[in-house]
């Protein structure tokens, strides 16, 4: 593990702050209890953890295993199923279930996610959402068996902003947002070869070009004070092997300045003149506000720990369980 980079000043308070508010990703709780959040949070936090459980740094990271420890409570005691019956997009909640409990070596429970998979519900959410979109729910159902081809989603590819190669100055942050997740489910989350998945397409950016497009964005957002989209741009940079360049360095530094003293990172809609929280543990503005970004943190130096990816051949549920989760 790399003992010495600017990612880490701001991956440990984000971590503490995280572990600190699990209560409030829990579905029921008054933060996130509205029908516009309410399994949001939750679905984000796992989402950012399973990469984590992959590479076993739970081991090393103690609150790793406490947010495992509360997912897996989490998972154990909310019906989940209703609340996918409710909203379909919601059903990615199980392929992340299933993939969590592999990991860390709970047994299979009720195969919910193979049922909504034979009613072909899955395609007909893909087809109702936009392309990126699209690619969250195909990833994580597919990653829900431990096993996954990058190359399964070229297909889907040209409909995206990536695909359809908008220069910079053309692109919101919305179509940034979708370079970034693009790139995650291309990149495996750091599982796969970036490069390597890369297709040699007349009219897209090479390895090279896709670097400094990454870089130029996140020039453009580090201006604005967007640690949100910073933090998923410094994550698809250093899934194209670039994590410890004099940028990336200076963009760590940056977030450093925008985290709150809590260890939250606030989102770009943040104003301090708005958080109640002062005072208190935590505050229901301040969590809605920063809980996002900060598990963004998480995942953007989540790369910077691990010396080198994992194959996914290497991995062994067995030697991932953990008894705090079970």
């Amino acid at each position: 593990m790399i003992t010495a980079h600017p990612a880490l000043p701001v991956f440990r308070p984000a971590l503490a702050w995280v572990s600190a508010h699990l209560d409030a990703f829990h579905p029921d709780h008054e933060f996130v209890s509205d029908h516009s959040l309410r399994v949001k949070p939750f679905i984000e936090l796992v989402f950012v953890l399973n990469p984590f459980l992959r590479r076993g740094l739970h081991h090393s990271e103690p609150l790793l295993a406490e947010l495992a420890a509360f997912c897996a409570r989490t998972f154990d005691s909310y019906d989940f199923a209703a609340f996918a019956q409710q909203d379909p997009a919601g059903l990615i909640v199980f392929a992340l279930r299933d993939e969590f409990d592999a990991l860390c070596g709970r047994a299979p429970r009720d195969r919910l996610l193979e049922r909504f998979r034979q009613t072909g519900l899955p395609e007909l959410v893909r087809v109702s959402r936009t392309p990126y979109r699209a690619m969250d729910l195909a990833y994580s159902v597919a990653r829900a068996g431990l096993h996954f081809d990058p190359r399964s989603l070229l297909p889907d590819l040209p409909r995206t902003v990536l695909g359809a190669a908008r220069p910079l100055p053309h692109c919101t942050d919305s179509d940034l947002y979708s370079v970034t997740h693009t790139l995650f489910y291309l990149a495996d989350l750091g599982e796969a070869d970036l490069a390597a998945c890369w297709p040699d397409v007349v009219g897209w950016p090479d390895v090279a070009g896709l670097r400094e497009l990454l870089r130029g964005a996140l020039g453009l957002t580090l201006r604005e004070g967007n640690a949100d989209l910073s933090g998923e741009l410094l994550m698809c940079l250093a899934f194209l092997g670039d994590a410890d360049s004099p940028a990336v360095r200076y963009a760590w530094s940056r977030l450093a300045a925008l985290q709150l003293p809590c260890g939250a990172v606030p989102a770009p809609s943040y104003r301090a003149a708005r958080d109640d929280s002062a005072g208190s543990e935590a505050g229901h503005y301040r969590f809605t506000q920063c809980y996002h970004t900060t598990l963004v943190m998480l995942g953007a130096a989540m790369p910077v720990l691990v010396g080198a990816p994992l194959s996914p051949a290497t991995l062994n549920p067995a030697t991932l369980n953990m008894e705090a989760a079970s």
